[in-house]
């Protein structure tokens, strides 16, 4: 409700999510569920998709959109609570559903804040559907968890064995490893050594 500054709201991705993992998530979590309703799921709840472009990639108006949204959340959150149902709570269901995606017309934000203030029900589908929501993000987590942090920390050894090991390798702009002073200091030496057996070869075969 607009006047309930402390209503929860449920978690999203930080990251950019793979589509095909994100449905096989929801297809794990909820197998009964029908096709369309958890490739929706998938890409709106998981995914983080706005509704406009969901709506796009599915082939389908909005409004049809939010019918299948709002069953999917239905059979989410009968996971961790089944309640009764009937009457207005039906209606109030999908309305809930689409205030989660900002989509709620002011119309209907009105008639759904006169509901809520007097249906515990409604209250706590809506409190166990941010639950549930959340426990299917975790799990997306915890099987898809970002891995480019690793893969970056391991990259940068190899590059310092690799610049270790090539010199050609090594940053120009940083301190380099002294390597070439050695066969200098070697080449200057046999260079003494030639020129000192020239100049004895020389005085012995003097007149």
């Amino acid at each position: 409700m607009e006047g309930t500054p402390l209503r929860s709201l449920p978690a999203r991705l930080p990251s950019p999510v793979n589509p095909v993992h994100a449905l096989a998530q929801v297809e794990a979590t909820l197998p009964d569920l029908p096709s369309q309703a958890q490739r929706a799921l998938a890409l709106v709840d998981i995914g983080g998709r706005p509704r406009a472009e969901a709506a796009t990639e599915l082939g389908l108006p909005e409004a049809e959109l939010s019918k299948l949204l709002a069953s999917g959340r239905k059979a989410l959150r009968r996971m961790l609570a089944p309640l009764p149902s009937g009457g207005w709570c039906e209606r109030a269901e999908r309305l809930i559903s689409d205030r989660l995606d900002g989509a709620l017309a002011p119309s209907g934000r009105t008639r759904l804040e006169a509901h809520m203030g007097s249906c515990q029900r409604c209250a706590t589908h809506e409190r166990k559907l941010i639950q549930a929501h959340d426990l299917l993000v975790e799990s997306y987590l915890a099987q898809h968890a970002p891995a480019a942090p690793r893969a970056v920390a391991a990259a940068a050894p190899a590059a310092e064995l690799r610049a270790v090991g090539d010199p050609a390798a090594a940053p120009t702009g940083g301190r380099t490893l002294p390597l070439a002073w050695p066969a200098a200091f070697m080449v200057a030496l046999l260079l003494v050594v030639v020129i000192a057996a020239l100049a004895l070869a020389g005085i012995l075969h003097a007149p």
